[in-house]
């Protein structure tokens, strides 16, 4: 369609014409008259907020969503790799070694009994024998 087409297509709509009475005054299909309302909302919905943290490009993102603060997931991962201290993380436990006895922390998972892969090998082994 033309862009005099859409702009008759706007005037109709704001004066409450619906599909069918546009598609009749225009002489146009009602679904094409459908279809370029529905690119029209597609249209207004989508605005720029910023910038990505990472890189700076720009970010384009739609209303009523959450805002956007990276442009793809490289970008979102690199960053959040770089800032680990403003990581906030919450799952710390301090548990027991089975093997050693020696206390240490674990970020997410409660249930782990070793400190490390070497405690674990030498519990397993004691078990076996």
């Amino acid at each position: 369609m033309a862009k005099v087409d859409k702009e008759k297509v706007l005037e109709l709509r704001e004066q409450g014409y619906g599909y069918k009475k546009i598609a009749k005054e225009l002489s146009v299909s009602i679904s094409s008259i459908r279809y370029l309302c529905e690119q029209i909302n597609k249209e207004e919905q989508i605005v720029q907020i910023g910038e990505c943290k990472e890189c700076g490009d720009r970010i384009i993102s739609q209303k009523g969503k959450k805002k956007k603060q990276f442009c793809c997931d490289e970008c979102r991962m690199r960053w959040w790799n770089s800032h680990l201290d403003l990581v906030k993380r919450k799952a710390n436990y301090t548990l027991t070694c089975k093997h050693c006895g020696k206390e240490f922390i674990v970020y997410g998972n409660a249930k782990r009994k070793y400190c490390c892969r070497d405690c674990y090998a030498k519990g397993r082994k004691s078990k076996l024998s």
